[in-house]
C-alpha cells in the first residue's frame, strides 16, 4: 500500500507536472536536434536520441550514434543480454518489437566486439527472418543464443509491493543488458515500454504474483500494486541501454491487439528507462507520464527521470 503524499511532495509533484505540460506544447526534441545537427562542438552524447523515418533499421543504428555509439556500451568480449518483447504469442501488427530494430541493435553488438548475445525471451520462429537485413547480418545472428542458466531468487529490500523474485541469470550475469523494448498500449497499466518489459525476465510464478499478490481477483483488478511490481523489479538490475520501438504500435487493446495502430516511424534509446518511458508515453499514446503509476512509482525509486525535457534530447527525421 503506497504511503499517504506529503505536503511538500505534493507541492513537488505539481510542479513537475506543471513543467510535463508545458513540455508537451513546446517543441524540446526538435530544438535539441537541430543544435546538435548545426553546431559541430556539440560533442556530447544524447540523453534520448529519436530518430523517425521508414527505414527501422537505420533509424535505430542512427539512435545508437546519437547516444554516443554501441561500443559506449558493449566493449570487445562482453556477453550481452538482450531483452526483445517478442514473444511466441505476440503476432498481431503493433504488438511486438520490429525484428528491424532488434537485428540493428544486434549487429551493433556484434561490430563493437560481443562475444556472445543472449536473449532473455526468444523471439517466435521466423522472428529475424521478417527483417530485409537478415542474410546479410547472418555473422551477428550466429553470435545470438537462447538463455541457459534458469532463474534464480533475489531479494529486493527496498520493493515497496515486492520484495523477492524469480530473475533470469542471463539478466544478473552478462556484462552488458540491452533492454528492446516496443511503446504501446496496455490494457492494464496503460502504457507499456521499458520498465514493464522488464517482467519478461521473471518467472511465470513472479509475474502472477505481481497481478494477483495483492489479493486481487482479476488480472488488472489492482494496478496500483501490479504498476508498483513493475517498479519494484526495476531495481534489480537497471539496463545499460533500452532502445524502444516506435515504429508501428498498438494505441488500443495493447498488449496484444489487434487494436488501432499509431505510426509514428521513431526509434527511442536512451540509458534511461523512466526518461525513455515518459517520452514515448507522453509523445506517443498522449498520456501524462506523471498519471502512470509505474512510471511515477519507478521515479519514486530514483530509477531514472521522469521529466525527460531536463535532459538533452537530440531528435532526426531522415
Amino acid at each position: 500500500m503506497n504511503a499517504p503524499v506529503t505536503r511538500r511532495e505534493f507541492l513537488h509533484q505539481s510542479t513537475r507536472l506543471g513543467a510535463l505540460a508545458f513540455a508537451a506544447t513546446f517543441p524540446w526534441s526538435r530544438l535539441a536536434g537541430a543544435a546538435a545537427a548545426n553546431d559541430p562542438a556539440i560533442a556530447a552524447p544524447a540523453d534520448l536520441g529519436i530518430i523517425e523515418g521508414d527505414d527501422y533499421y537505420e533509424n535505430t543504428l542512427r539512435a545508437l550514434a546519437l547516444l554516443g555509439g554501441m561500443s559506449r556500451f558493449v566493449k570487445p568480449g562482453h556477453r550481452v543480454a538482450l531483452l526483445i518483447n517478442a514473444p511466441r504469442w505476440w503476432t498481431k501488427p503493433g504488438s511486438f518489437t520490429s525484428p528491424e530494430v532488434s537485428l540493428a541493435v544486434v549487429k551493433a553488438c556484434a561490430d563493437a566486439g560481443a562475444k556472445e548475445m543472449v536473449t532473455i525471451v526468444d523471439p517466435p520462429g521466423g522472428y529475424w527472418r521478417r527483417s530485409r537485413h537478415a542474410e546479410q547480418c547472418a555473422a551477428a545472428l550466429a553470435r545470438v543464443q537462447s538463455a541457459s542458466g534458469g532463474r534464480t531468487t533475489v531479494n529486493i529490500p527496498k520493493g515497496r509491493a515486492l520484495k523477492q523474485a524469480e530473475i533470469s541469470r542471463a539478466l544478473l550475469e552478462a556484462d552488458v543488458v540491452i533492454n528492446v523494448p516496443i511503446a504501446k498500449h496496455h490494457a492494464g497499466t496503460g502504457f507499456t515500454g521499458c520498465l514493464k518489459n522488464m517482467m519478461g525476465a521473471c518467472s511465470g510464478s513472479t509475474n502472477r504474483f505481481f497481478h494477483n499478490g495483492s489479493g486481487a481477483s482479476s488480472e488488472y483488478g489492482d494496478v496500483v500494486f501490479l504498476s508498483q511490481c513493475i517498479a519494484d523489479v526495476n531495481l534489480v538490475r537497471k539496463p545499460d541501454l533500452n532502445v524502444c520501438d516506435a515504429t508501428e504500435f498498438l494505441l488500443t487493446n495493447g498488449p496484444a491487439g489487434p487494436g488501432e495502430l499509431g505510426h509514428a516511424r521513431a526509434v527511442v534509446a536512451g540509458t534511461d528507462p523512466v526518461a525513455v518511458d515518459a517520452y514515448c508515453a507522453s509523445t506517443f499514446l498522449n498520456l501524462r507520464p506523471t498519471r502512470v503509476d509505474m512510471i511515477r512509482q519507478a521515479f519514486q525509486h530514483e530509477i531514472g527521470e521522469i521529466d525527460w525535457t531536463k535532459l538533452t534530447v537530440r531528435k532526426e527525421s531522415v
